[in-house]
């Protein structure tokens, strides 16, 4: 069968068509307590992809039988997936509900697993819009599926060039070095910016300074692909999470709990009522190692490590402040087996009862079964 069906443990008053995500196309149509999400395809920029999801989606309602009343889609204005929301919704004299990028991915894996009562929801990928116009990927949410809140969020950074940061990792490793070595910057004795054409360091600090198509990200996913380019594992990408991926194979393959110790650190701060990730001393010491040529498989494990405490360590605050014990992890960035291995764990021993995936994929092909789950609840939709 080309969906996954869904029992829903509620009654949707009205019948929806979720439209999902850009990449790694899905949509989900829901009646009554049934759901059926499909799987994903390609990206929605590829013509040929679009005529494929929107063929698909007119013999989906066809075969079972649903005339949507409700389309739901992403904040994002510019997916492919949100203007068809919008059109279809003209056309047909719909309502059409957005749904912000990282509250779809909790609510999918809340759905997945049927979790009752309030979650501390995290959410890290490499791109969602924010409904501040920031591009969010590294972020806690607390709720329940009627109304999820944003509770913690890495420090936003510039994405120098915008989209081209995802193509190649070195802008932002550039990025995070210019942010805490501002003074020192051109001093610093990293190998990978000994390969950067100067003129494009000095053009890429500029815009940076002037805020030229540099838009402000928390996204883990960037995180990510500023730590591989400056161990030296991966500059450019050839494809989609390359610098990720490389950079969890970096990892030795006898790492285990036993080298928890070793680890970079965040530090936290409040800011109203959301908790600020600062990833500056964990920068500041791959900077130590990377100078002290440090090895890849070292400089990985720490980080990785460094992701799995500051992910407990952000629940055990969170829990003092909402006293909610069940955690829900979803996002692309939880295709990593090491963090999926080490980090449960480390939050059970904690006391919280954790959730990950159990049918659905962790990466945006869960999105339109999140957008649809918010949508039957009657939530704010950003």
């Amino acid at each position: 069968m080309d969906c996954t069906r869904i029992s829903l443990p509620y009654k949707v008053r009205h019948r929806i068509l979720a439209l999902g995500a850009q990449t790694k196309s899905s949509f989900c149509l829901v009646k009554d307590d049934e759901a059926y999400l499909w799987r994903p395809g390609g990206d929605l920029n590829s013509l040929e992809n679009l005529k494929l999801f929107e063929d698909k989606i007119k013999k989906a309602e066809k075969r079972f039988k649903i005339k949507p009343e409700v389309i739901t889609c992403d904040l994002h204005p510019d997916y492919i997936s949100t203007k068809l929301a919008y059109k279809w919704g003209e056309e047909q004299g719909l309502k059409v509900k957005s749904v912000q990028h990282h509250k779809a991915h909790i609510a999918s894996c809340i759905v997945d697993n049927n979790i009752k009562g309030k979650v501390i929801g995290i959410a890290f990928d490499g791109t969602g819009f924010g409904p501040d116009g920031n591009i969010w990927g590294g972020e806690f949410f607390v709720g329940t599926l009627r109304d999820l809140r944003r509770a913690g969020h890495l420090r936003y950074i510039p994405m120098p060039g915008g989209e081209g940061c995802i193509r190649e990792p070195w802008r932002m490793a550039l990025s995070y070095l210019y942010d805490i070595c501002k003074t020192r910057f051109s001093r610093l004795k990293i190998a990978f910016l000994s390969r950067i054409d100067k003129e494009k360091t000095r053009l890429l600090t500029q815009i940076i300074d002037k805020d030229i198509n540099s838009p402000m990200t928390s996204s883990m996913g960037r995180l990510f692909d500023a730590v591989s380019a400056i161990a030296g594992i991966c500059e450019v990408a050839g494809y989609e999470g390359q610098a990720a991926i490389e950079l969890e194979k970096a990892l030795d393959a006898r790492c285990s709990m036993l080298n928890a110790r070793k680890r970079y650190s965040f530090k936290y701060r409040d800011k109203g009522e959301v908790i600020i990730i600062d990833w500056s001393p964990l920068i500041k010491g791959l900077v130590k190692d990377s100078e002290g040529k440090k090895g890849k498989a070292e400089i990985s494990l720490k980080f990785h490590n460094a992701v799995s405490y500051m992910i407990k360590e952000v629940c055990v605050l969170l829990r003092k402040r909402y006293g909610i014990e069940k955690v829900s992890i979803s996002g692309g960035v939880f295709q990593n087996r090491y963090l999926t291995k080490v980090t449960p764990p480390l939050l059970e021993k904690e006391g919280f009862r954790v959730y990950l995936h159990k049918n659905l994929p962790a990466h945006d092909g869960n999105i339109a079964l999140g957008q649809a789950a918010i949508a039957a609840q009657g939530s704010a939709f950003v």
